[in-house]
C-alpha cells in the first residue's frame, strides 16, 4: 500500500457522493481514527468517574451510568443512562458487558455477553474490539442484585482501563525520555522516594498521628513518653500496695534511706564532740509482676538515735543500714557503704549530711537521714516511691 498522508486541501473534486463532493486528497474514517490513535489511548474517560458503571437497581435490573469511551481512535459516548434486566433462572449465571467497537457496522456499543468460556473475553480480532466494563454474577433464584455482585473493571488496564492522559497513545517510555534528564537533576532530585530516601535535613510533619501507622512528631512522643514522679513517701514506717499506686508498665523506683547515727556523748567535751554518720542510700529498680499472689510490702523506717547507730530501713527484702556512730572524742561515726555509695561520715560538732537531711549541729537538728550530735539524735530514715506515668 502507497503511503498516506493528510490532511490537505484537495485541488479538484473527483467526483459526488451523496450530494456531497469529494476532493482529491480526501482521506477516510481509518485514516482520521489511526491519527488519534497514535496520541490518545484506549479506555473510558475518566470525567465522569462513573462513566458506564453498572449499578444494582432493583430486584434483577441494573443501570449503566452514560459515559464516554475511545477505542482505537473511534469515540464513544452515552449521554443518558439506561437500565438493563436480566430474566430470572434456577441456574446461576454470569453476564459481561463490553463497549463493542465494530468497524464492519461502523458502530460502537454496549453489549451484554451471557457465561462466555474462560479467555474469550475480550474479543479483539477482525473489525471487532472490546473493552470489558463489568460482570454481573447472578446467582440461581436470586431475586436482587446487590453490589457484592458486581464486579467493575472499568479500572482494570488489560481489559478495559482509563484514558488518563494524552500520553497514553505514544506510551509512558517516550515521555519520560523527554523529561528525565530535566526531574534527574531538578525537581526529581528534590523529592522523597518511596524507599531508600536519606533525609540531608529536618523533615516537618503537618501534624500529630491520626492512625497505628502514621508519622509521629517529636513532640507528640515527648508528651507521650512516661514520666518519673513521685508516688508516695514513708516517714514512718507502713506498707505499699502497688493497686494503689498504678505505674507504667509496673515499673517503680524505691528510694531507701536509713536514719543517722548518734552523735559521741561526753559532757565535758560537749563543744567538741564528733557527730554520727549519715544513713546508708539504696535505689532499688522494681518491677511487680501484673499477676504476681502478693498484693503488698512491708516498709520498714529507720529512727534516729542518741549515741548509737541508726535504725535500718526496708523495703520487703531490700535494706539498707542506719549511719555509724560516733565512738569517741575527735572520733566521729564513719560513713556507712551500701551497693558501692558510702555516706557521708560525722564532722566535729555535727553529724553528716544525707542527699535528703542535712546532719545535726550544736544549734539545729538533723534532717532525713542525717548524722546526730551531741545532744541531737540522728535524723529519721526515710523511704521514696517512685513510679512512671503517661
Amino acid at each position: 500500500m502507497a503511503m498516506r498522508s493528510g490532511f490537505f486541501d484537495s485541488t479538484e473534486v473527483v467526483e459526488t457522493v451523496g450530494g456531497f463532493p469529494r476532493g482529491n486528497k480526501a482521506e477516510t474514517a481509518d485514516f482520521f481514527a489511526a491519527y488519534f490513535a497514535s496520541f490518545v489511548g484506549n479506555g473510558v474517560h475518566i470525567n465522569p468517574p462513573d462513566s458506564f458503571k453498572v449499578s444494582p437497581v432493583s430486584g434483577l435490573t441494573v443501570r449503566i451510568a452514560p459515559g464516554r469511551c475511545f477505542i482505537n481512535g473511534y469515540f464513544g459516548w452515552d449521554s443518558e443512562p439506561e437500565e438493563h434486566t436480566f430474566e430470572p433462572d434456577v441456574v446461576a449465571h454470569s453476564y459481561w458487558l463490553v463497549l463493542r467497537l465494530d468497524l464492519d457496522g461502523g458502530s460502537i456499543k454496549k453489549v451484554w455477553l451471557t457465561d462466555p468460556a474462560p479467555g474469550e473475553l475480550p474479543v479483539r480480532e477482525g473489525d471487532i474490539y472490546d473493552l470489558v466494563v463489568a460482570r454481573v454474577d447472578v446467582g440461581a433464584g436470586v431475586s436482587a442484585i446487590t453490589e457484592m455482585m458486581i464486579t467493575d473493571y472499568r479500572d482494570n488496564a488489560e481489559l478495559c482501563g482509563r484514558v488518563k492522559s494524552l500520553v497514553d497513545g505514544i506510551g509512558q517510555n517516550v515521555a519520560y525520555a523527554d523529561v528525565a534528564g530535566t526531574l534527574a537533576e531538578g525537581a526529581m532530585a528534590q523529592l522523597v522516594q518511596r524507599a531508600g530516601s536519606i533525609m540531608t535535613g529536618p523533615l516537618t510533619l503537618h501534624g500529630d498521628p491520626a492512625s497505628p501507622l502514621h508519622a509521629a512528631t517529636k513532640q507528640y512522643v515527648d508528651s507521650r513518653a512516661p514520666r518519673l514522679v513521685e508516688l508516695c513517701r514513708y516517714t514512718s514506717s507502713g506498707t505499699f500496695r502497688p493497686s494503689e499506686y498504678p505505674s507504667v508498665g509496673n515499673r517503680y523506683l524505691i528510694m531507701l534511706l536509713g536514719a543517722g547515727g548518734g552523735g559521741y556523748q561526753d559532757s565535758n567535751g560537749k563543744w567538741y564532740s564528733p557527730g554520727g554518720s549519715a544513713g546508708g542510700l539504696l535505689f532499688v529498680d522494681f518491677y511487680y509482676p501484673p499477676n504476681s499472689p502478693i498484693t503488698s510490702f512491708p516498709v520498714i523506717v529507720g529512727a534516729g538515735a542518741s549515741g548509737s547507730d541508726g535504725g535500718s530501713t526496708s523495703f520487703w527484702g531490700f535494706s539498707v543500714p542506719g549511719g555509724n556512730k560516733a565512738w569517741g572524742t575527735n572520733k566521729p561515726g564513719a560513713g556507712v557503704s551500701v551497693a558501692g555509695f558510702t555516706s557521708e561520715s560525722g564532722q566535729l560538732n555535727s553529724g553528716g549530711n544525707s542527699l535528703y537531711g542535712a546532719g545535726a549541729t550544736n544549734t539545729t537538728s538533723a534532717g532525713y537521714g542525717g548524722g546526730g550530735n551531741y545532744d541531737k539524735p540522728g535524723g529519721n530514715g526515710l523511704c521514696i516511691i517512685y513510679g512512671y506515668v503517661a
